[in-house]
């Protein structure tokens, strides 16, 4: 023990530090071990003895101390690592290891300033930097990084698109053209020569609603995955139910997909293959693979729950009560189904009289192959075609079709869809015409909000329409300032899954941050206004900067009279108070410093005064611009409102709107101009803002 002490001496190292020694076993017996081969002229050795793990043979390191190979803590970390990578290395080849890999600050200074040249993040240097510089003492490194000089230098946050989210996963896996099976060569020949052996994707939503951001996944899939491969996306109307359509949702969905930076290659519709449809019903009844049923949409529901039913029950000889289940028309001759089928095409039936339906493979143990409808009546004008038709496909006969017709290669969609493949497919090879491959992926499920129409329509009795900045529809995001790179940054990020998960709102809000840093002019606002008079200011003109990286300048006005937050100022002060008090001075954004001198009615008197505050705060001049501002927080209380009562869980106070006080910069703007309000957040311009009054909806804080 008093070897012991007489080696921390020596090494200046508190004999506190005994204790510690004595109370860790492994790190006595390291320091016996060191210090009966080397003399204790040299921190490092304690500092081996204190960090090495087991895997490290501590001689043969201290041997390189010893030496004064290893020169420093960096050096010594390093190689702890190249030698638990490179096991039975020969002392020689360490040496040179680290003669290869020894830089000066000179030269560590010099590969710092040549990364950041690249317009790189501070994070991703730091992860260059670890792999360039695998011995550097890294508290230089980051006291380097984070040397002033190099304020405003660094890309905010990591640059996510680099990582090709296409190639991770299944998907990376996927066939290529002219790979998927086809029941015979001349349809994959003929298929390939249509396309040139180009990727075909489709995004096809339903004109009876707006988009979300889960659709934004869809499209980004779609039209992402078609542009790696040299292919193209059709954007594709499933227009199948004329009862729920309207203009509207045509032209605002392909001005979200536009929005959002895609371009389709066609924008086509299910409805421009509805006579297509007809002749291919036609053939099916021709081959006995349809047949014309008069079950209310109701019954054949029913039955097919006891179909379902049924086939649990198989194994316990109940298979007889399947024919027992099954539509009584199904065996309706051919000439029969024919000539009704006729006289459905030629509008002499009504809805709800007859259906097509196809006459499919009972084997399958899929509820989805108990002869799903085909085509129906539906008495109602379509938005494209008019009065032309009364008679629609369904959406099991229009989707695999419009896909067979378009040459779609890879047919993706969300998982529920995943029982239709086996139905999907038995169509197609009984068309006897191209057949795409599905794929499916998981919904995009995010939390503290609600996605699928049929929970947003409701919300109108709350008056949040559908293009509510609270709402995660494309348009609601689009109004609350969101930026679509964002969108497509967020989703790409996630990546494709097959399971389903609920996505923490806080991931989207890092990536919105990020591109809002980036791109959102500057300015300041108050808005719980305090009137401070400057006695010794002089008006003039400040140049203020207008974006993070760019020299580009805007002019604002500094005037005697200027409004500062309220909490930026307290009479009491304290030790965590760093801003306005009677006796501190706070620092003027651009301007310096300001001295309290009295307050009176409500209004300071100030004098600028030359020295270094602590803080500094931002301002308006006092003849500054009035702006409306909406305050937005989370609609839904809970993180997943989706598994309880949404609409009981609804937070009424989910908007504030306040008065605000914007510096000149703010003047000329225009619906969904982009601000960072310093030290407040981002803002972004309502469309019903106008010159005589400007509203800006909150995006997001600052943090």
């Amino acid at each position: 023990m008093s070897d012991l002490i007489k080696i921390l001496e020596k090494l200046n190292i508190e004999e506190s530090k005994l204790d510690e020694i004595n109370k860790k076993p492994q790190l006595k017996n390291n320091l016996e071990i060191v210090f009966s081969k080397f003399e204790p002229d040299n921190k490092l050795f304690y500092v081996l003895a204190c960090t090495a793990s087991k895997k490290i043979d501590l001689l043969f390191v201290g041997d390189l101390i010893s030496k004064n190979f290893i020169q420093n803590e960096g050096e010594l970390k390093g190689i702890y690592k190249y030698l638990e990578k490179n096991k039975n290395v020969s002392k020689e080849e360490t040496i040179q290891y680290i003669k290869d890999n020894r830089k000066t600050d000179k030269e560590i200074i010099e590969i710092i300033n040549s990364l950041i040249a690249e317009r790189k993040s501070k994070k991703d240097i730091l992860f260059e930097l670890k792999n360039i510089l695998p011995l550097a003492d890294f508290k230089f490194v980051m006291a380097e990084l984070n040397n002033k000089k190099y304020l405003g230098e660094f890309v905010e946050g990591s640059d996510k698109k680099k990582r090709d989210w296409l190639d991770e996963g299944e998907i990376a896996k996927l066939h290529r053209p002219g790979e998927n099976p086809q029941i015979n060569e001349e349809i994959r020949k003929h298929h390939l020569e249509r396309t040139g052996g180009r990727v075909v994707t489709r995004f096809p939503p339903e004109p009876n609603g707006i988009l979300h951001i889960g659709h934004a996944k869809a499209i980004n899939l779609n039209f992402s995955y078609a542009e790696k491969h040299g292919g193209y996306t059709y954007l594709r109307f499933d227009d199948t139910n004329p009862k729920n359509e309207e203009d509207f949702y045509f032209e605002s969905i392909l001005e979200d997909v536009k929005w959002l930076g895609f371009t389709p290659y066609k924008v086509t519709a299910s409805s421009n293959y509805f006579e297509k449809m007809i002749e291919f019903a036609v053939k099916l009844i021709n081959k006995d693979k349809a047949y014309i049923c008069e079950l209310s949409v109701e019954e054949i529901k029913g039955r097919r729950r006891e179909f379902s039913k049924a086939l649990e029950d198989c194994e316990k000889g109940r298979e007889e009560e399947i024919a027992l289940i099954l539509s009584p028309f199904r065996n309706r001759p051919k000439e029969e189904n024919l000539k009704i089928f006729k006289e459905m095409v030629a509008k002499k039936h009504k809805e709800g009289t007859y259906t097509l339906r196809f006459k499919m493979n009972l084997d399958s143990k899929n509820p989805l192959m108990f002869d799903l409808v085909g085509m129906r009546i539906i008495d109602e004008e379509h938005v494209k075609t008019g009065s032309k038709y009364n008679l629609y496909p369904s959406y099991e006969f229009a989707l695999c079709v419009s896909d067979s017709l378009e040459d779609v290669t890879h047919s993706f969609c969300t998982r529920e869809f995943f029982t239709r493949q086996e139905s999907y497919n038995w169509l197609l090879d009984e068309l006897e015409i191209y057949k795409p491959v599905q794929w499916e992926f998981s919904r995009l499920n995010i939390s503290n909000t609600v996605l699928s129409k049929r929970k947003l329509v409701p919300l109108s009795k709350f008056g949040i329409n559908l293009d509510d900045p609270r709402l995660y529809t494309i348009r609601g995001m689009r109004r609350r300032g969101i930026p679509a790179e964002a969108i497509n940054n967020f989703v790409r990020n996630i990546g494709i899954t097959y399971a389903d998960t609920v996505i923490d709102m806080k991931l989207f809000e890092s990536f919105i941050r990020e591109e809002l840093n980036r791109t959102a002019r500057r300015i300041m606002c108050v808005i719980n206004p305090l009137r401070i008079f400057i006695r010794n200011a002089k008006p003039k003109t400040i140049s203020a900067p207008d974006l993070l990286h760019d020299s580009k300048v805007r002019e604002i006005d500094f005037t005697k009279e200027i409004f500062i937050e309220n909490s930026d100022f307290s009479y009491e002060g304290g030790e965590d108070f760093f801003r306005f008090t009677p006796n501190q001075t706070v620092g003027l954004y651009l301007v310096g410093a300001i001295k309290f001198i009295e307050m009176k009615d409500g209004i300071i008197t100030a004098d600028l005064v030359d020295e270094t505050p602590k803080k500094y705060i931002h301002w308006v001049s006092s003849d500054s611009k009035k702006v409306e501002l909406r305050i937005y927080s989370d609609l839904f209380r809970s993180f997943n409102p989706n598994a309880v009562d949404y609409l009981s869980d609804l937070n009424i106070d989910s908007l504030v709107v306040k008065e605000g006080f914007c510096d000149k910069r703010i003047e000329g703007c225009k619906p969904e101009d982009k601000f960072q309000f310093q030290r407040l957040g981002y803002f972004c311009v309502d469309k019903d803002s106008s010159s005589e009054k400007i509203i800006l909806n909150k995006t997001i804080a600052l943090k």
